[in-house]
């Protein structure tokens, strides 16, 4: 037997076994550390929209998240960060992209402080499925987090958004003790 066909095999198994790596959920932890805000945020945690990004997957983990609220850039959200921001009462836009790109998703929602509030970001193409389609990756994300009936999504990550029990508000100057499950 000759050694071009088992290199080649060895090749291929490698190869499979890389890639196979980059399609798998990352499992970080919520924090502060994954954000960098772009200017200094003073932000009261109860009194604030606190904004997280889930883990997703490996192949993302490292790419910024832009969070812009009503027009202006205010932080970038690696795979795990949370953080509170300070918004306005009443009504606020709020936009997640890929740095730079056109792609977004955006919602416009009410805003009342000491509510618990908060927007998810997460990820809408899971890169396994995306070997498949776009649509079947498309439909996991859909299957796997609640998107909000008003986000208007398209690109890389979508937007959620719902109310922490009361029970779940904790010191996040130490470490976010929310817990939010996929469905």
């Amino acid at each position: 037997m000759s050694a071009k066909p088992i290199s080649n095999a060895v090749i291929i198994v490698l190869m499979f076994g890389l890639v196979a790596c980059v399609f798998e959920p990352a499992k970080r932890g919520y924090s502060q550390d994954h954000v960098k805000t772009t200017g200094e945020v003073a932000a009261v945690p109860h009194h604030s929209l606190l904004v997280f990004r889930t883990s997703g997957y490996e192949a993302w983990v490292n790419q910024d998240a832009e969070f812009v609220v009503n027009g202006s850039s205010v932080a970038y959200f690696q795979a795990g960060g949370a953080h509170y921001l300070p918004l306005k009462t009443g009504t606020n836009t709020i936009v997640v992209r890929e740095p730079d790109s056109v792609l977004k998703c955006e919602l416009e929602f009410e805003f009342e402080p000491g509510t618990g509030q908060f927007a998810e970001i997460y990820e809408r193409f899971d890169p396994g499925a995306m070997l498949l389609s776009v649509i079947l990756a498309d439909m996991q994300s859909r299957a796997l987090y609640n998107p909000h009936p008003e986000s208007k999504c398209v690109g890389v990550f979508g937007l959620s958004m719902g109310k922490l029990q009361a029970d779940q508000l904790a010191d996040v100057h130490r470490e976010f003790s929310f817990q939010v499950v996929q469905r």
